[in-house]
């Protein structure tokens, strides 16, 4: 580090300590928090009782977390899902392409350090090896320098100095020129946060509180992951973000990917070890609604099948379409049910997004990285060479002297309106500038995804999002909630939330039963402080 961003830290440093009083809470280091059984002398399984019969509602992440758990503690276990393929935003499917037959998933995820509940599904399920380290990620601008932002070295705070250090374009004195930045990432409070930030956007905060070059090349692109303009999303969702993936910890900016499709690496041997535990999954089984008597779900409308426990795992369409469809047979029954209905009828879903995988006949410039994130480039969002990540597109790649492409495409109502064949041509030039040799490159196969069924991270969602024990709070004593749509007093998002309220849902089961529960690791709910 240069004396003059030394000096333009030590200033910051001083005037920080001069405003803001951490308490002894805060100057603690930030380890990743456990949250142990609340029942720890309960039984170690279902067995002594008998059976006890789950509805799981949605085969994503949250749904076979839920199952995961009950199931390996004796209960019986259906999950019901709506699509074709387990596995929700993970779900691969076999296609068929003009280059060939391939497994497509849903396209590129990435898997944090803090993934701490998903680090031990990996564990139990034997999936590390289907993991590698991919600590750089790329970023490409109109109006910058391309910025590499990576965790070298390993140790907060000189982690984020070298990160700024290394920058083309920003200094330390230019992230953290206004204190108010400083209080709200750096002494993160997930207890307050929503509070006090859940009504204004993440642009209104960032642009009063850093530099136009900061929140350019930053924080703008932090925000497009939600699928939501920076102009609507939340400034708590996006500061507990900011403190889960970069501040929480010396390596909450390390990530992995898969080396293969995440059907083969994640969702395919996680369904094998639930069916050997006698789980029943039924695909194409989209539930119009629940039957509710004496205030609990017992079944579904139209099945005749009865269930001792329901947790409604699906996305929020998914989830508002069964409310809407469910039955009361009692008063009980009828307040509970108004009680969810209104509750669950206020969450909101992302604007619609497509993602687009092609096969090219010729090879791409050695030197363009893995992935690039292309914050000022729409209608792209992000550029992933698949031949490099994936084991099947790298054989592809390899035989065919081609190459794999994947276009993320986010929040364009005129791209959501498109076919298939239509998006390439919409979307031919902006890639051509990111990448030259496009132009010369003949597609000679084309998957598109379109979707719109991502949470909304907008203003207002955080205050309104019902916790996983939502239910029991309006009288459903026997059912509840998992997603990532779903709030949590601890800091999680995405993925990892989805696994973790999927283990908190089963949890609730296994209290009702005594059979002792299952115990989270979540990152922990303050920032690290300043030093």
């Amino acid at each position: 580090m240069d004396r003059r961003k030394f000096l333009q830290m030590g200033a910051m440093a001083g005037a920080a300590a001069l405003t803001y009083k951490p308490s002894d809470a805060d100057a603690k280091p930030k380890k990743p928090v456990t949250i142990g059984p609340r029942n720890p002398a309960g039984r170690p399984s279902l067995i002594p009782l008998g059976g006890r019969d789950v509805l799981i509602i949605g085969g994503g992440l949250a749904g076979l977390s839920a199952a995961l758990e009950l199931a390996d503690r004796g209960y019986e276990v259906t999950i019901r899902e709506a699509s074709d393929v387990i596995g929700g935003r993970l779900a691969t499917r076999q296609l068929e392409t003009g280059a060939g037959t391939f497994n497509v998933e849903h396209g590129l995820h990435m898997w944090f350090h803090n993934y701490h509940n998903f680090a031990d599904v990996r564990r139990r399920l034997n999936l590390d090896s289907a993991f590698r380290a991919y600590d750089e990620i790329h970023f490409v601008y109109r109006d910058y320098e391309p910025e590499i932002l990576k965790s070298d070295p390993p140790i907060y705070p000189l982690n984020l100095i070298r990160l700024l250090q290394r920058s083309p374009n920003m200094n330390l004195f230019s992230a953290f020129r206004q204190l108010g930045m400083l209080r709200d990432v750096v002494w993160y409070d997930h207890d307050t946060i929503f509070d006090r930030l859940d009504d204004q956007t993440f642009e209104s905060w960032a642009r009063s509180r850093v530099s136009p070059t900061f929140y350019d090349v930053i924080m703008q692109p932090a925000a497009s992951v939600t699928l939501n303009s920076p102009e609507v999303v939340s400034a708590a969702e996006m500061i507990q973000m900011m403190h889960l993936y970069f501040m929480s910890g010396p390596k909450a900016m390390n990530r992995e990917v898969t080396t293969t499709d995440h059907g083969t690496a994640v969702i395919d041997p996680w369904v094998a070890y639930l069916k050997r535990l006698g789980v029943t999954i039924e695909l194409n089984s989209p539930v119009q609604g629940l039957v509710f008597e004496d205030g609990n779900p017992v079944g579904e409308v139209g099945d005749d099948r009865r269930y001792d426990w329901v947790v409604l795992a699906t996305a929020v369409p998914g989830v508002k379409a069964i409310m809407n469809g469910s039955r009361a047979s009692d008063g009980r029954s009828e307040r509970v049910l108004r009680d969810l209905q209104e509750r669950l009828s206020e969450l909101k879903v992302a604007p619609p997004y497509k993602v687009a995988r092609y096969w090219f006949d010729r090879p791409m410039d050695a030197e363009l990285p893995d992935i690039i994130e292309t914050p000022q480039h729409p209608p792209i969002n992000l550029v992933t060479q698949f031949h490099k990540l994936e084991s099947e597109s790298a054989e592809w790649a390899d035989r065919t002297r081609g190459s794999v492409l994947e276009f993320h495409l986010y929040a364009n109502d005129e791209l959501a309106r498109m076919s298939d064949d239509e998006v390439w041509p919409y979307i031919k030039d902006t890639a051509i500038e990111l990448i030259p040799g496009l132009a010369s490159a003949r597609i000679v196969g084309q998957t598109v995804g379109s979707y719109h069924d991502f949470t909304s991270y907008e203003v207002g969602q955080g205050e309104i999002r019902p916790g996983s024990d939502f239910p029991q709070q309006v009288g459903a004593e026997r059912m509840s909630l998992a997603g990532d749509w779903v709030a949590t007093e601890y800091p999680a998002a995405l993925m990892e939330k989805a696994v973790s309220t999927g283990r908190e849902a089963a949890n609730l089961c296994l209290l009702h039963d005594d059979v002792r529960q299952v115990p989270l690791v979540v990152t922990n709910s303050r920032g690290p402080g300043l030093l």
